[in-house]
C-alpha cells in the first residue's frame, strides 16, 4: 500500500504550518527574575503553573501546525494506490509482431521448419489478452494475420501461409510492416519478433536511417545452420541477337560457389526442351566460374535452361533465358502537314533515315494528329512526335497514358513553335518548360554547336570512341531554351549552356524531347552523318533493345519484375502450369507482374506463341552472415518512450488515479480530522493563559 496524491502541487501548502511556529518563536516572552523574602512556597507555586502553560502551548502549536498540514493535504486529494498494480503492470497485456523469414535461402536445409516452430514457441509463451500479429517476408512484407486477441488460429496459419518463396530479403522494409501493425496497438509493452536467417544480402548497412518506433522491444531468433554449402547459377548472357544470315551464338553461363568446400557436378545447357551439351565442372570454394557454349539455333524464337547438379538449395542450381531473333520495331511518327497532300520534312527525314535499319528492320508508319486519338499506340515500341506546334487534348491524353504504361516518346520542334502553346498542349509529357525560342538568322553566320555531351548515357555511349562520330560538326541556328523540371536529366547541352536533348521519366514509360528540329529548318543534322545512327541509339534506348552494337533480345528477366507483352497477348501460362488472362486495354501497354515463380511463361497471342524467362535473384544465394549487434544497434530506437506516448500514459495513470481518489474519499476522513484539529485548538486555546 502507498499514499499518494491526485494534485501533488498543493503539498507545498503544508509549508503554511511554519506560520504558527514562527508567530510563536516571535511572540514567546521571557519572565524577569525578581528576588522576594519569604515566598519559598510561592515560587514552587509558581514553577508548577509555567510548566503546565508550556505544555498546552507546545499542544497548541502543534495542533495548529497539523490543522495547517491537514488542509494542504485535503487540497492534494489523497488516496492510497495499491503496490499490487505495480506487479501486476508487469503481466499486463502485450502487443506482439512474429516476422518470419520467407526468402528463398529459407528452404535450404531444415531452416523453415526451424522457423515454424519458434514461431510457435512464442505462441506459447503468449498470455491471455495478448494482441499477436503474424507476418511473413521475402522482398516485401506480407501481413497474414493483422494484430488481433485470437491465438488460436496462428499455430495452424504457420503451417498452411508460411511457406519459402522466390524472392530475396529485405529487412527495412519487413520491419517496417511489423512496426505499423505495432504502432496501431496503444499498449505500452510492444514487442517484435524476427525470425531470419539473418544474411548480409537483405541489409545495406550504409541506407540504414530507419529505426523501430519509440518502446519497441526488438527480439531476434536466428534459425541458421552451421553448414552453409551452397553454388548457384547466377547468369546467362547471349553476347548478340539472332540474324537471318547468323544463327550460331555463345551461351556464356556464370557459376559461382559460395560455400567453404569445392563443388563438382555436372553443368548441362537444355534448348527447346533437349540436351545440347553437358560438362563436368569443378568449382574451388568462394570462387566464380565462366563455361561457354557454342550453340546453332534453329528457330527464331528459343529457350533454354541450365541446370548444374544438386546441393542443400537446388532452387538456385537453374537458369532460364531466351534467345529470339528481334522484332521489327515499330514506330509511330505523328506529324504536321503544311499541304494535306504533302508530308512534312521532318516526317520525311526521320522515316527515310528509320527505314534504312535492317538489324532489326524499323517499320515506320506516318499518321497527322488529328488521326491520333483513333490510333492505338500500345501497338508501337515508340512514338515521335516529328514537328507538331501543338498536341489536341483527345492525343494528349491517350499519350500520357501510353507513356505511363511504359511507352517511350520522342518529341521534335515544329520551326513556327509557340512556347505558351507547346507547354500548355504537351504538359507533363514535356521535361520541363520552354521559356523561349531562337530563330535562325537570315544569313546564318551565327549557330551553335553540341560541345557538352554526357557519353555515359545509353544514347551518346557508342559515340564516345574515336572515329564514331562527331557532334560537333553540326550546326544548329535556332534552338529553344528549356527549364528543366526537377526530374528531368539533361545529356546533352550546347555550347552556351542551354539544353539540346533533355529526358524525363514518366510513370513506366519516359519521354526525349530534341529542342531543335528534324529538318533542316533550324539546323544540318539531317545530313550530317552522325543523324541515322543517332537516331537508331534513340529508338533502341526508348524501346529497351540495348546499344546499337550489344543490341541482343533480354534473355531474362527477375523474379517481381513486370513484363512487357505483345499488344495482342490474351492469356500467358505460368511454369506451374496456371493460366492467367490478360487484361485488355486499348490505351495502354500491357505488363504482367505476376512473375513470383522462376521458369519458362508461355504467352498465347493471336500468332505463334512467345516465351519469356524469370530467374530469382541470386544475390539471396549468398549465405554470408550479417553482424547481429550492428542489426539490432541500427534498427532499435534508442528512446524507450516518444513523447506523444509519454503524454498519453501521463494522462492515461492521471485518470486512473482519479477514478481510485473518487472511490476512496479519503479527503472526507482528512475533513473530519481537521474539523477535530480546529475543535481542540479553540477548546485548548480558551484554557492557556496568555
Amino acid at each position: 500500500m502507498d499514499l499518494a496524491f491526485l494534485n501533488a502541487t498543493f503539498l507545498f501548502g503544508a509549508l503554511g504550518a511554519a506560520v504558527p511556529l514562527i508567530l510563536h518563536l516571535v511572540r514567546r516572552q521571557r519572565a524577569g527574575v525578581q528576588v522576594f523574602s519569604m515566598v519559598r512556597f510561592l515560587m514552587a507555586s509558581q514553577r508548577a503553573v509555567v510548566r503546565q502553560q508550556k505544555l498546552r502551548r507546545l499542544l497548541l502549536l502543534l495542533l495548529r501546525m497539523a490543522a495547517c498540514t491537514l488542509l494542504a493535504v485535503i487540497f492534494a486529494r489523497p488516496f492510497i494506490r495499491d503496490q499490487g498494480e505495480s506487479l501486476f503492470a508487469g503481466t499486463q497485456p502485450e502487443a506482439v509482431a512474429i516476422l518470419i523469414d520467407t526468402s528463398y535461402s529459407m528452404g535450404y536445409g531444415n531452416r523453415l521448419a526451424l522457423a515454424r516452430r519458434r514461431a510457435a514457441e512464442v505462441l506459447d509463451g503468449l498470455q491471455t489478452g495478448d494482441r499477436v500479429a503474424l507476418l511473413t517476408f521475402a522482398a516485401q512484407a506480407r501481413v497474414v494475420r493483422e494484430l488481433g486477441p485470437d491465438h488460436s488460429v496462428l499455430t495452424a496459419l504457420l503451417d498452411t501461409q508460411v511457406e519459402p518463396t522466390f524472392e530475396g530479403t529485405d529487412y527495412v522494409e519487413a520491419l517496417r510492416a511489423a512496426d505499423d501493425q505495432l504502432s496501431g496497438a496503444d499498449f505500452d509493452r510492444r514487442t517484435l519478433y524476427l525470425v531470419s536467417d539473418f544474411q548480409q544480402s537483405g541489409w545495406n548497412p550504409r541506407s540504414a536511417g530507419w529505426r523501430l518506433s519509440p518502446g519497441v522491444q526488438f527480439r531476434m531468433i536466428d534459425v541458421w545452420e552451421d553448414q552453409d554449402d551452397n553454388t548457384a547459377v547466377t547468369g546467362v548472357e547471349i553476347p548478340a541477337a539472332l540474324t537471318a544470315e547468323d544463327r550460331t551464338r555463345d551461351v556464356v553461363v556464370r557459376i559461382r560457389n559460395y560455400g567453404q568446400t569445392p563443388f563438382q557436378d555436372e553443368l548441362t545447357l537444355q534448348v527447346n526442351g533437349r540436351a545440347a551439351a553437358s560438362r563436368r565442372i569443378d568449382i574451388p570454394p568462394r570462387t566464380g566460374h565462366v563455361e561457354t557454349f557454342s550453340h546453332s539455333f534453329e528457330s527464331d524464337m528459343n529457350s533454354g535452361v541450365v541446370l548444374f547438379g544438386e546441393d542443400g538449395l537446388p532452387v538456385d542450381n537453374r537458369f532460364y533465358f531466351t534467345v529470339d531473333a528481334p522484332a521489327p520495331l515499330r514506330v509511330l511518327c505523328v506529324e504536321e502537314r503544311i499541304r494535306p497532300d504533302s508530308p512534312s520534312e521532318a516526317a520525311y527525314y526521320l522515316s527515310q533515315a528509320l527505314s534504312l535499319r535492317q538489324d532489326p528492320p524499323v517499320s515506320v508508319d506516318v499518321r497527322s494528329a488529328g488521326a491520333l486519338p483513333e490510333i492505338d499506340p500500345a501497338g508501337y515500341d515508340v512514338v515521335v512526335s516529328a514537328n507538331l506546334s501543338a498536341l489536341p487534348r483527345a492525343a494528349k491524353d491517350r499519350l500520357t497514358g501510353y507513356v505511363r504504361s511504359g511507352g517511350s516518346l520522342i518529341i521534335g520542334l515544329n520551326p513556327a513553335v509557340s512556347p505558351r502553346i507547346l507547354n500548355s498542349s504537351f504538359g507533363e509529357l514535356l521535361p520541363g518548360r520552354i521559356e523561349s525560342v531562337s530563330t535562325p538568322d537570315a544569313p546564318r553566320d551565327r549557330y551553335r554547336l553540341l560541345t557538352d555531351v554526357n557519353y555515359q548515357h545509353p544514347v551518346f555511349q557508342p559515340f564516345s570512341g574515336p572515329r564514331h562520330g562527331d557532334f560537333g560538326t553540326v550546326r544548329f541556328y535556332g534552338t529553344a531554351r528549356l527549364e528543366p523540371d526537377s526530374s528531368a536529366s539533361v545529356p546533352g547541352r550546347f555550347d552556351d549552356g542551354s539544353a539540346a536533348l533533355a529526358e524525363k521519366p514518366l510513370g513506366n514509360g519516359r519521354t526525349l524531347l530534341f529542342l531543335s528540329t528534324f529538318d533542316l529548318s533550324w539546323n544540318d543534322f539531317p545530313i550530317r552523318e552522325v543523324f541515322v545512327p543517332f537516331l537508331y541509339e534513340c529508338i533502341d534506348y526508348l524501346a529497351s533493345r540495348g546499344s546499337m552494337y550489344e543490341r541482343a533480345a533480354r534473355a531474362y528477366s527477375l523474379t517481381g519484375e513486370a513484363v512487357r507483352l505483345p499488344a495482342e497477348a490474351s492469356r500467358v501460362t505460368l511454369p506451374s502450369g496456371e493460366q492467367v488472362p490478360v487484361e485488355q486495354s486499348r490505351t495502354e501497354a500491357k505488363l504482367f507482374t505476376r512473375t513470383r515463380q522462376p521458369g519458362l511463361y508461355q504467352v498465347q497471342t493471336g500468332g505463334s506463341p512467345r516465351t519469356f524467362a524469370i530467374n530469382l535473384d541470386t544475390r539471396e544465394s549468398d549465405f554470408a552472415r550479417l553482424d547481429p549487434e550492428a542489426f539490432a544497434s541500427a534498427v532499435v530506437n534508442p528512446v524507450a518512450k516518444s513523447p506523444e506516448s509519454r503524454e498519453t500514459e501521463s494522462l492515461a495513470q492521471h485518470a486512473r488515479d482519479t477514478e481510485v481518489e473518487r472511490r476512496q474519499r479519503l479527503w472526507w476522513f482528512f475533513g473530519f480530522t481537521l474539523i477535530a484539529l480546529v475543535l481542540g485548538e479553540t477548546l485548548l486555546a480558551n484554557r492557556t493563559h496568555r
